[in-house]
């Protein structure tokens, strides 16, 4: 991993965009406001940073002179009456489009990828892919977009979202998701967004993904894309392939074509549709059954099974991105409002995770081997100097942050736990309501 200027991404977080792209996006002014395009999306990622996340806090922040670095010279920024309501933050959050935010995602995300170069053991950009839910609040709204499960106990309260993303293996930073209805008549498979991401990694990338997305179709879609695909298969598909043959451990080469349901689930394949790869089977003492994987690579069967093994990377990504990043109910009151929330949250995720990756190189570490929790943290307690309006006290808390995140380290176990991993409880749940007439009779 290589920076040409580190002091780069400092730069980027001042900015975000250049002024030119930043005025093309807005258009025509309305005269001089505080709220300009720039400064909203700021605030919104600044909100997001911060540890409590509400619109109350930044923009108090902001009339005590915090983001001063940010604000545009208008005549109420100078005399420093802003006010501290945030009706107007509200309303300029409601202005700006998804679609602005959708690009400004895309733009911030790919400069991140752009100064953080791959490690030169990898040679090619390696992805790992993945699926979640999120809860949503109970507006109607919400409710017909983002329809909430049911079970045997009946239908849900929350609104639930599919949401699928790749991350950097190296870094963690990810790419903008793809996402819709989890249940309903409108409901879509990871596999259906999967495809709508896919084209958002830079070409010749490696995908990684669970047994969820080793089917042909995905495979044929990675292919064609110009992508290379490492695949679990499940025990029944592996077999199907001719898996039995290889085991307890071993591999051939394959030629890989859709079945009769896959053609009558998926008749836009071409006739000649097939994908030419390895089937792999390993069995070694610490797996608890036989992995079969599928991929195009030509690397050894052995450093095959390392970057594979390497996927429950995203696992703990995803649990950071819900619980650290507070992604695992969203409070948004509309659709739109929710879409760019899940975007500006990735946004400042990919910031956080760009700020490791610098405090690792400076340290001589993995930036896996960093702490998030305690980055964010950092950065949270941070932000305020970077974004300050003197550029040399920007680049002194700069320095001294990306050192405190390089002094993170995630504790080196020599031995496995003693004891078994707290399962902490998940979800938001719907406190059951009182009977009104014995509510009324007790007073």
């Amino acid at each position: 991993m290589a920076i040409a200027d580190d002091k780069s991404l400092l730069q980027l977080f001042a900015d975000v965009m250049s002024e030119e792209q930043w005025r093309e996006l807005e258009g025509k002014g309305k005269g001089a406001q505080i709220y300009t395009l720039r400064v909203v999306v700021g605030l919104m990622l600044l909100q997001r940073m911060n540890d409590r996340g509400s619109q109350q806090v930044v923009v108090e922040q902001m009339a005590a002179g915090k983001w001063d670095g940010w604000l545009p010279d208008c005549k109420r920024v100078r005399e420093g009456k802003i006010s501290l309501n945030t009706g107007a933050y509200a309303r300029a959050c409601g202005r700006t489009s998804l679609e602005v935010v959708e690009k400004v995602c895309d733009q911030f995300l790919a400069e991140l990828g752009q100064r953080i170069e791959p490690d030169p053991e990898l040679k090619i950009p390696l992805f790992l892919l993945d699926g979640s839910s999120l809860q949503l609040e109970h507006a109607p709204g919400l409710l017909e977009d983002f329809p909430p499960g049911h079970n045997q106990h009946g239908e849900g309260h929350w609104g639930i979202v599919k949401w699928v993303t790749l991350h950097d293996l190296q870094t963690g930073i990810a790419l903008r998701p793809a996402w819709d209805a989890m249940y309903g008549p409108k409901a879509v498979s990871e596999q259906q967004l999967a495809a709508q991401v896919l084209r958002r990694a830079p070409a010749g990338s490696v995908i990684v993904a669970d047994s969820n997305f080793g089917v042909f179709y995905f495979a044929y879609l990675v292919v064609q894309n110009h992508h290379q695909a490492l695949f679990r298969l499940t025990k029944e598909r592996a077999h199907a392939l001719g898996a039995r043959e290889l085991l307890p451990t071993g591999e051939r080469r394959i030629v890989w074509r859709p079945s009769p349901y896959e053609r009558r689930k998926h008749p836009e394949l071409p006739e000649d549709a097939q994908i030419e790869g390895r089937l792999i089977a390993v069995t070694r003492p610490g797996l608890r059954e036989t992995l079969y994987l599928f991929t195009t690579l030509q690397d050894p069967l052995e450093k095959i099974v390392a970057l594979y093994a390497q996927r429950w990377n995203l696992e703990v990504d995803l649990r950071t991105l819900k619980g650290t990043m507070r992604l695992q109910h969203l409070r948004g009151k509309s659709t739109e409002a929710v879409e760019k929330e899940l975007l500006i949250a990735v946004v400042a995720y990919g910031l956080v995770r760009a700020f490791m990756a610098l405090a690792a190189q400076r340290a001589g570490l993995h930036p896996r081997r960093l702490s998030f929790t305690r980055a964010y943290s950092l950065s949270n307690l941070m932000i305020g100097e970077l974004c300050a309006a003197r550029s040399e006290q920007r680049e002194q808390a700069y320095d001294r942050l990306l050192d405190f995140i390089g002094q993170s380290k995630l504790p080196k176990r020599s031995k496995p736990r003693t004891y078994p991993r707290e399962v902490w409880g998940g979800g938001k749940y719907y406190p059951r309501r009182g009977s009104p007439s014995k509510n009324a009779q007790s007073k």
